[in-house]
């Protein structure tokens, strides 16, 4: 069974649904209280990964299938993603060696795939005047148009993302039989490359390199642990040099040129400043958005605007959108590292830096070799999901789930959903179930509470570290008020919030409960009329403490009488005894006198009878 690049490892599920609440597109699915991926539903933004407080939620390790690569291939070059300087700042020459010492021929920037592709689009937009474009750059904003947005496929550009058209240009000018590994912070690169294998052969996360160097015991603040076998890399001239080896100091460079202003693609709006059209600060003909709630609520503005004739030729002809908040510098496979304003000024920066070492401005794109047609390749079909439940099915569940009042409807988003409705579709989809409703569960386990409150033979009461009365039930009130008969729930709403001494002065005892000296204690309420068997206990860690109070006035009173007579008995019976004891002490002593006098006469020499 295939991996995908999200999965769940069941055994580590912890019933938190916390999952649940941060899916976008609600792609989790909880049976027997543990949530899974539903892979036909996600669009693998990877949130799901960063929330989960048991880890559960994994991305597939494809480290031993990058060192299997290694060892099968004569070459394997290295796509790196511009997100790599807000990565590892200020250690950017540092990383490249280490890649060519793990076994790497050599490091390519991704952005060169970029370039081709800001190309494209540019001539898209010179060829068609109104139709409006949708980015291809992010595999996550991919999978929610056509999962979700089927009807606009049509307005995804028809281009190899920039890492599929990087995979093409190095297949270009090294060979068709090369490796390539994608590594940057994109969970959903895994996704592509599944689905378009060789373009790239695999995908790493910034973590899973992070841990690879740490296996081979490379520390990039370390040069002296970054030496490896030596590589021989292609010499494809850059403006900086020619690519080396890591030998001695020598400094690896990236292979075959340097990229230019696309380095600024792993930004938000990056894409677009690279753009003939593009003008981040004026957008009525390009504009960007970034953040997954975002972009899905923008592809459902646009599919709207294009239906409105009074907004055609108004809207924007070209939309970029990350699925990451603030851009590809955030992905979720990201290390925790600087804050996001930290990351956008230090990407920008790197950018600047970047074309005034190439002269200042931008360099002309490279011509795209005739070899390579950029045609998009992911699949451009609608995934079939499951139709929604109709309204008159949605009813019937809410009924189901205890939710047949408008006022039983509370939306307060506990499961995960954002209404009660969308919790009965996904109940009715089977990807929810009803413990999953938390105003639902706090309602049985209350009213199982009242039950057994108010069918104990036993008077109860609950209190808080104030000694004022939480709950009680109509055998306390019997107890300790005048009240004589069965209380309603109305009677004993109004003893809630008294101080419990008006009924019984317990502090003392309930004083030691909630210190800790006593977590049960027992004692005994007597007057003059009754006595009070008492048990108190602490209730939610010290938070508040409970008594129970049974009457055994009479049992005990029987009690009592029934040893005074026990000890009547015995006393008279220890009298008898004494009184046959003597009796057989006098019987045995005039025994002995009559033996020993008979003894005595047959006993005497000369006697004769």
């Amino acid at each position: 069974m295939k991996l995908e690049p999200i999965y769940t490892e069941m055994t580590q599920c912890r019933d938190c649904y916390k999952c649940v609440r941060v899916c976008p597109v609600k792609a989790i699915q909880v049976q027997d209280g543990s949530a899974r991926v539903a892979h036909d539903r996600c669009i693998f933004c990877g949130k799901c990964v960063d929330i989960c407080p048991a880890h559960a939620k994994k991305i597939r390790n494809d480290v031993p299938k990058v060192k299997r690569l290694l060892r099968e291939k004569d070459a394997v070059y290295v796509s790196l993603a511009p997100s790599f300087v807000t990565e590892f700042i200020g250690k950017e020459e540092q990383l490249l060696k280490a890649l060519v010492a793990l076994g790497f021929a050599g490091v390519s920037e991704t952005a060169l795939g970029a370039e081709i592709v800001s190309g494209e689009v540019d001539r898209l937009l010179r060829e068609q005047s109104d139709f409006p474009y949708i980015s291809t750059a992010c595999p996550t904003v991919v999978e929610a148009v056509r999962k979700y947005y089927p009807s606009m496929l049509s307005s995804l550009t028809p281009l190899a993302s920039p890492l599929g058209a990087h995979s093409l240009l190095l297949r270009d000018l090294y060979g068709k039989d090369v490796g390539i590994v994608f590594i940057g912070p994109c969970i959903s690169k895994k996704l592509e490359a599944d689905r378009n294998p060789g373009l790239p052969d695999a995908v790493l996360t910034y973590r899973e390199l992070t841990a690879w160097l740490q296996e081979r015991g490379m520390d990039l603040d370390r040069p002296e642990t970054l030496r490896g076998e030596s590589t021989s890399l292609d010499p494809m001239g850059s403006w900086y040099g020619i690519a080396s080896t890591p030998v001695d100091d020598e400094p690896v460079r990236f292979v075959p040129y340097l990229a230019g202003e696309t380095t600024n693609y792993a930004l938000e709006n990056g894409m677009i400043a690279t753009l003939e059209q593009g003008d981040v600060g004026l957008q009525d003909r390009t504009t960007g958005i970034a953040g997954t709630a975002a972009v899905l609520e923008s592809l459902g503005g646009i599919k709207k605007a294009c239906s409105d004739v009074n907004l055609i030729g108004r809207i924007p002809r070209f939309y970029e959108m990350l699925s990451c908040a603030g851009g590809c510098v955030n992905g979720p496979g990201c290390l925790q590292g600087a804050a996001s304003i930290i990351k956008k000024a230090v990407g920008s920066r790197y950018t600047r830096e970047r074309l005034g070492g190439l002269g200042g401005e931008s360099r002309e794109r490279p011509a795209t070799p005739p070899s390579i047609t950029f045609q998009y390749h992911l699949p451009v079909t609608q995934d079939q999901l499951p139709a929604g439940p109709a309204s008159f099915e949605i009813e019937q569940a809410l009924r189901k789930l205890g939710k047949a009042d408008e006022a039983e409807r509370l939306d307060c988003g506990g499961c995960g959903y954002s209404s009660c409705r969308d919790f009965a579709a996904a109940w009715l989809a089977d990807m929810a179930e009803p413990e999953m409703c938390v105003t639902k569960m706090r309602k049985q386990a209350q009213s199982k509470v009242d039950m057994l409150l108010r069918t104990l033979p036993m008077g109860v009461v609950i209190v808080n570290r104030e000694y004022r009365i939480v709950d009680c039930n109509a055998q306390f009130l019997n107890l300790f008020s005048s009240v004589t008969y069965e209380a309603d729930d109305v009677e004993l709403g109004k003893v809630s919030g008294s101080m419990l001494k008006r009924f019984i002065d317990l502090e003392h005892d309930l004083s030691q409960v909630f210190s800790g000296i006593s977590q049960v204690r027992n004692r005994k309420h007597e007057d003059e009329q009754r006595i009070i068997e008492v048990t108190l206990f602490s209730i939610d860690n010290r938070r508040m403490a409970g008594a129970l109070f049974q009457d055994t006035t009479t049992i005990t009173r029987n009690r009592d009488a029934v040893m005074r007579r026990a000890e009547a008995v015995i006393q008279k019976n220890l009298q008898s005894v004494q009184q046959i004891a003597s009796l057989l002490g006098e019987n045995a002593a005039e025994t002995e006198i009559m033996l020993s006098s008979m003894i005595d006469v047959f006993e005497r020499p000369g006697d004769q009878l």
